[in-house]
């Protein structure tokens, strides 16, 4: 049974994957027909955000494991808690059990809060250099209007 799920999910992703490349590869030679100059802007930005995207990725999921290994500690603990209600009612444990949940979550959000700026370099670096490369291209055009070029 176990070894039919990781089939059919290894499968749906590998047929993702193909089709995502597939469309990327068809779409740079749509563009390349129709477009060439901004094609190969495009082309010459795609390494640095593919790289930059990359290595976010990676940081965000090993911060991310960590934050849902607290998570789940505290859910964990939560459960506990409502399962063995009446006794922690009966030795009066509300406020010690509230102050190691608070703990958790405090410290969930301690780690998710140096999320922020991973997620600033990189969209800060996809879109200098999406606008970096437009206006290459619209420099490009101004000065091929001029007669410049």
């Amino acid at each position: 049974m176990h070894r039919n799920n990781i089939n059919n999910g290894i499968s749906d992703k590998l047929m993702l994957l193909i089709q995502s490349i597939s469309t990327m590869v068809s779409a740079f030679v749509i563009a390349l027909v129709v477009q060439w100059k901004l094609a190969l802007i495009c082309i010459c930005i795609l390494p640095t955000i593919v790289i930059v995207t990359g290595i976010s990725a990676t940081i965000d999921i090993i911060q991310e494991s960590g934050i849902s290994k607290i998570y789940s500690e505290a859910g964990l603990m939560a459960e506990e808690v409502f399962s063995s209600i009446a006794t922690v009612h009966a030795y009066w444990l509300q406020p010690l059990m509230f102050r190691k949940y608070d703990a958790l979550l405090a410290e969930a959000e301690r780690l998710g809060s140096k999320k922020s700026p991973n997620y600033g370099v990189m969209f800060s670096t996809n879109f200098f250099c999406v606008y970096a490369g437009y206006g290459g291209m619209s420099r490009r055009r101004k000065r091929s209007m001029l007669g410049l070029c």
